[in-house]
């Protein structure tokens, strides 16, 4: 059953306990008086419920049902022979789009677990929609509030002080943080495999070739005779260029390349050509340094664990600490020479870890190995093939038929336990859905699944920060106790971090998401601590114009088989309210003629 949890905080504000009755001393109080006062409380339960739905107890669900027919029983009763995935999602006003996002994955990941966390400045509250699936039996749905994981664990798992989050954007990043951790850590309880990490507007799908549309080449180990090759080089977007060094006698040569004719061939083993004619070969610096990359410091000295670079500095969480002696765990930052010739050239690829630094009184210290547990690449020509083998839209295979698929025929370390993803940008022009979609889908408008309503998307291997679906079952307890490292790979020890800007290859990637701009209306939607970058036309003509660089040919058929599935009166229940943005009372939305570009 949906698990809805209590805010005990809206509780307290009313005067209320758990188990404790409402304490209002009644006797000497007149009849006008206990009047206004019932009345403020009626007004207090009545806002806060229409505020936050998600304080309704589990009871609640009891309330309404809907008519389950037995089409829904067979599904639900043979889902429960079948693998499935879980997945979760932090929301804000994203009721519109939830209804697709949950029967998209349903269908094709396939998606049969959710938690849902709701985020305090939402204005509306997914309930309705999450217990449709549960009446049916088809999922086991979750609603969370802050309650619920904004708390840090003891070693036992239990609960300890609360944390607190600031209302900006570093607090909003913190919330995810904690969330996904604490919501992964869920689902290992619950004996689940994979969790699914990505936002309601992003949708899992194959990263088939397409010989309709261009791609990046696929990468090279060895630069083509007459190119050079950049080593340790880093990829400067707002400047349009790439630094790097060329290996040069009597020492490597720092270059500054040109601004580059296309982006898509950023990536290790990719071979990119500025504006001046002039092409190089960018060398895969993980493989390369990975190498010789040290499993164990060659001395004793301290070690630095989870490390980041931040303003500068070397930070990350120390043991051993011989010179200072911080005890271990605690969290330093060294100032080290990057300018020193020593430093300098492996400043952007030290993430990777296994080597030893020193600070600026030469003091050494090594930096953990963090890539060993990291998935392994497939070599070029595997992933080639396999990616040459990923199902068509229309031959029911789901993303878990194809990860153990590939995990059998190449080892399970090529594919987990963490699945790094490329994003691939989908803008605004809109195309017409073809005619047998429209027959398939009876009186649902296909219109108004953004799955189907855009289908022209941005340059392929360009866009930054990829997301990840995680086999939580084999993530040791202790590591889901704590804040997540970012979004896009979440665990250090687990997830690649890969150059630039967390982009796993694009070409050698077996699964992508299609993250969605949507129209103007629904960008702007959301209540969150971004609304002013939101409410930008600029902004989102800017990204709208990024993402019309070519279009999809293969299309979709997920809802004509969803509905087929389902039967059409299921599926409309399912699907009610999708691509439907209501008006929020006060509040008033710019929408400037022509500016969904």
């Amino acid at each position: 059953n949906i698990i809805m949890k209590r805010q005990s905080q809206h509780l307290r504000s009313l005067g209320m306990q758990r188990g404790n009755k409402f304490l209002l001393p009644l006797h000497n109080i007149s009849l006008r008086r206990l009047f206004w006062s019932g009345a403020v409380l009626y007004l207090l339960i009545v806002g806060v419920l229409v505020n936050h739905l998600s304080v309704l107890p589990s009871s609640s669900l009891n309330n309404v049902h809907i008519s389950i027919d037995n089409t829904l029983h067979e599904l639900a009763a043979d889902n429960k022979h079948k693998e499935g995935a879980s997945a979760c999602l932090l929301v804000n006003d994203e009721n519109p789009r939830l209804p697709e996002w949950i029967a998209y994955h349903y269908h094709t990941l396939p998606l049969r677990s959710l938690t849902v966390a709701v985020d305090p400045s939402s204005r509306s509250s997914p309930l309705d929609i999450l217990r449709r699936w549960n009446d049916t039996g088809l999922m086991e749905m979750q609603l969370w509030n802050d309650d619920d994981y904004l708390h840090e664990l003891a070693a036992n798992g239990a609960k300890k002080k609360r944390i607190e989050v600031t209302p900006d954007v570093l607090g909003h990043r913190m919330r995810q943080n904690h969330f996904i951790n604490k919501c992964m850590l869920d689902f290992k309880r619950r004996n689940k495999q994979w969790v699914l990490l990505i936002d309601v507007d992003e949708y899992i799908t194959f990263n088939r070739i397409d010989d309709n549309n261009p791609e990046p080449d696929f990468p090279v180990e060895k630069a083509p005779d007459g190119i050079p090759t950049l080593m340790d080089w880093t990829w400067y977007s707002s400047d349009g260029v790439i630094e790097g060094w060329i290996d040069t006698l009597p020492s490597p040569t720092k270059v500054e390349t040109g601004s580059l004719v296309s982006q898509m061939q950023i990536q290790p083993g990719g071979v990119v050509t500025d504006s001046t004619g002039v092409s190089y070969h960018l060398r895969d610096d993980r493989a390369f340094r990975d190498l010789d990359a040290l499993d164990q410091p060659p001395e004793p000295m301290p070690t630095l664990k989870y490390v980041r670079v931040t303003d500068g500095k070397l930070c990350g969480e120390i043991f051993n600490d011989v010179y200072n002696e911080n005890g271990d765990g605690s969290w330093v930052c060294l100032t080290v020479d990057w300018e020193a010739p020593e430093n300098e050239q492996k400043k952007t690829n030290i993430f990777h870890g296994g080597y030893v630094v020193e600070d600026l009184q030469q003091r050494k210290y090594f930096w953990e190995k963090e890539q060993a547990l990291w998935p392994k690449r497939l070599a070029v020509e595997d992933a080639k093939e396999a990616r040459e083998r990923l199902p068509r839209v229309d031959e029911r295979k789901t993303i878990i038929d194809v990860v153990k698929e590939e995990s059998n025929r190449h080892g399970y370390e090529t594919m987990g336990p963490c699945i790094m993803m490329p994003r691939l940008r989908y803008g605004s022009f809109e195309v017409q859905p073809d005619a047998a979609t429209v027959v398939a889908t009876g009186e649902i408008d296909p219109k108004d699944f953004v799955t189907l309503r855009y289908r022209w998307h941005g340059a392929k291997g360009v866009y930054a920060y990829g997301k990840t679906m995680i086999d939580v079952s084999q993530i040791p307890t202790e590591e889901l106790q704590v804040e997540a490292e970012n979004v896009h790979a979440p665990l250090n020890h687990y997830c690649a971090r890969q150059e630039p800007y967390y982009s796993p290859q694009y070409a050698t990637s077996l699964f992508r998401v299609n993250h969605y701009l949507d129209s103007f209306e629904a960008y702007t939607y959301r209540n969150d601590v971004r609304v002013e970058l939101r409410q930008s036309v600029d902004r989102y003509n800017t990204l709208a114009k990024e993402g019309n660089h070519s279009m999809d040919t293969e299309g979709s058929h997920w809802l004509q088989e969803f509905v087929q599935d389902m039967g059409s009166e299921n599926a409309k229940m399912l699907l009610a309210g999708v691509g439907s943005f209501p008006r929020f009372s006060g509040v008033s939305r710019r929408r400037d003629e022509g500016d969904e570009g």
